[in-house]
């Protein structure tokens, strides 16, 4: 009896100073990401890019969504540098919505501006194609529920996207041609790579 009483003072003394604890690995993991952005805002800047890369920056920073996982900025950069390559004259540069330049960036978005100059480096490492060639790629925010069909892109076929009805800005009457931002968001959340989850989204392409 002795033994039981002795184990459970020590279980309700752990119990009690694992708040302490927690709150302490907090402040901790905050001065190791303050540092970390410190460091980025230095390395962060685009000087040493190619123009055509700071585009490619911009047009990717200008997706960005604060809740975004790095693995699905780098979904969206693969489809950014595929679709920028086939038709560069699709995307207005000059919209501050379409691209947003590192030197026109908010500071939200100036702090992760190493993790984009990063994702688009990457995705110049992966490539997308049907039948051997490579052909535009639509996209939208968030899905119905599934993508559907379009004969403009008879290249691609419709897919289940249940999770997006996940997302705080599910709308029914959503329509999505091709990949689902949300959708990549959710799986790359859910253990997918940014590969696995276009893979998904366009099945009969060859991703690698």
């Amino acid at each position: 009896m002795k033994e039981k009483l002795i184990a459970l003072a020590v279980f309700l003394i752990i119990m009690a100073m694992l708040p302490f604890m927690a709150a302490k690995c907090s402040t901790t993991d905050k001065i190791v990401l303050k540092t970390s952005s410190t460091a980025d805002s230095v390395e962060a800047s685009t000087d040493n890019l190619s123009d055509s890369d700071k585009i490619l920056c911009g047009i990717v920073a200008a997706q960005y969504k604060d809740d975004y996982s790095e693995e699905t900025m780098k979904a969206i950069a693969v489809i950014i540098l595929n679709n920028y390559k086939i038709d560069p004259d699709s995307f207005d540069t000059d919209d501050k919505e379409v691209c947003i330049l590192e030197k026109d960036a908010n500071s939200s978005i100036k702090e992760i501006y190493l993790q984009i100059k990063n994702c688009v480096n990457s995705a110049k490492e992966i490539s997308v194609k049907f039948d051997s060639s490579e052909k535009y790629i639509p996209f939208s925010n968030i899905s119905n529920g599934t993508t559907k069909k379009d004969n403009s892109y008879d290249y691609l076929i419709a897919v289940a996207s249940p999770w997006d009805c996940y997302n705080k800005n599910y709308d029914e009457n959503s329509e999505c041609v091709g990949v689902s931002l949300s959708g990549v968001d959710y799986l790359c959340k859910n253990g997918c790579s940014a590969v696995d989850a276009l893979k998904w989204y366009l099945p009969n392409a060859e991703i690698k």
